[in-house]
């Protein structure tokens, strides 16, 4: 029998001492990988800043952006992440004149995509915002914790809100709500977890799902049964064109337009001088649209 033959199976010494390293080197390979994600993991831990749940459950927070549009007591604020919407109460600190171009800072409340302003100052002028005011948590001095099982704890004018607010908006709202758009009602209103839905119709006989809040206000329209599957991957019309689309649609832009993967996002005022966000997408056809509030 010839001695360089190998039983099936069986692997000559030095291949098995390569094989060994190639794994051993694997190894390494993996275990400096975990340890880096590892790092990386506690170094993003690191970075976030440790708020207090007072703090957490004012939601108050800091922005630094340029002045896009204003809308009266209202003003766009974008920067190179988004852009938001800030609202600015009477009683609110801020300088005499907000004008488009501005760089400012805000501090306010964050109330979904909407920032409620309590200090605005230009960005570079040296004044700091003013500390937030620690949230109200638990009773307060001179005040007396209410008592679980007593009218104390929960008063009838407040089971009657929570009563309503678990309700759909009433027909005739939202009937009057989506009127005022061109809408018309296709079918009966359904609660679903903060909000309302229901089926309606254009002046065309296209079907949109609309979405009301809490309060019967318009939240979004949606075209029902959209389907993206034969838009096209690219645009076959510049901005002017994007423009002349929803102007079209009875809206009028008021702010860049920002490009998407598959769609535009066009903020605009509507007939009712709503601010909305127009979404259109590659094929020109407006497909969303929702409220800014």
């Amino acid at each position: 029998m010839n001695g360089n033959h190998q039983r099936p199976g069986r692997m000559a010494k030095g291949s098995r001492i390569a094989a060994l390293a190639a794994s051993v080197g694997i190894a390494a390979l993996v275990g400096a990988m975990n340890g880096y994600a590892g790092a990386e993991e506690r170094s993003a831990r690191q970075d976030l800043a440790q708020v207090t749940i007072g703090e957490a459950l004012a939601n108050i927070v800091q922005i630094r952006g340029r002045v896009a549009d204003t809308f009266g007591d209202r003003v766009l604020i974008e920067d190179a992440t988004g852009r938001i919407l800030v609202e600015i109460p009477a009683t609110a600190e801020k300088p005499a004149d907000i004008a488009v171009g501005q760089t400012i800072e805000v501090e306010g409340r964050l109330r979904g995509r909407t920032i409620e302003a309590r200090r605005i100052v230009l960005a570079g002028s040296g004044v700091p915002a003013a500390a937030a005011p620690a949230a109200r948590v638990g009773p307060q001095p001179g005040e007396t914790a209410p008592i679980p099982g007593t009218s104390q704890a929960r008063s009838p004018s407040a089971d009657l809100l929570l009563d309503q607010l678990a309700r759909p908006a009433d027909a005739a709202t939202v009937r009057t709500t989506l009127e005022a758009i061109g809408l018309r009602a296709a079918g009966a209103p359904v609660r679903k977890n903060k909000h309302t839905e229901i089926l309606a119709r254009d002046a065309a006989g296209k079907a949109w799902t609309a979405s009301l809040d809490r309060f019967g206000r318009l939240e979004e329209i949606e075209l029902e049964d959209y389907d993206d599957d034969n838009v096209p991957s690219r645009p076959n019309f510049d901005n002017s064109g994007l423009t002349r689309i929803v102007e079209a649609a009875g809206y009028r832009a008021r702010a860049g337009i920002e490009r998407r993967s598959e769609h535009f996002e066009v903020i605009a005022l509507n007939q009712q001088g709503d601010l909305v966000e127009v979404h259109v997408d590659f094929a020109g056809t407006i497909y969303k649209v929702e409220w800014i509030r």
